[in-house]
């Protein structure tokens, strides 16, 4: 029998933010996210890094990251559970 590997998931970290546009920082790392959960590289109850990580990955204050991520919650995008965490609430449609 053969099995097929699943694809790879890509890390939100895996991309790099462009500090010369004029889309803000915390947009850019919305639309990173968002865009990880509606190509599938994260699935719904999927764990996203803490904002400390993402921050420090991205090379950015705390600040930033949780306004994208504040902004994908109120959208239904993810959940944030205190003491647990923020995972994918949702798959985008």
């Amino acid at each position: 029998m053969h099995h097929e590997t699943p694809p790879a998931r890509l890390a939100i970290t895996d991309c790099r933010l462009d500090r010369q546009s004029f889309v803000p920082l915390y947009r850019q790392i919305k639309d990173l996210v968002l865009d990880r959960i509606e190509h599938g590289d994260l699935a719904t109850r999927d764990l996203i890094p803490s904002e400390t990580r993402l921050g420090a990955a991205f090379q950015v204050s705390r600040l930033t990251v949780r306004q994208a991520l504040y902004e994908l919650r109120m959208e239904g995008y993810i959940i944030r559970d205190r003491g647990r965490g923020t995972f994918v609430g949702r798959a985008a449609v």
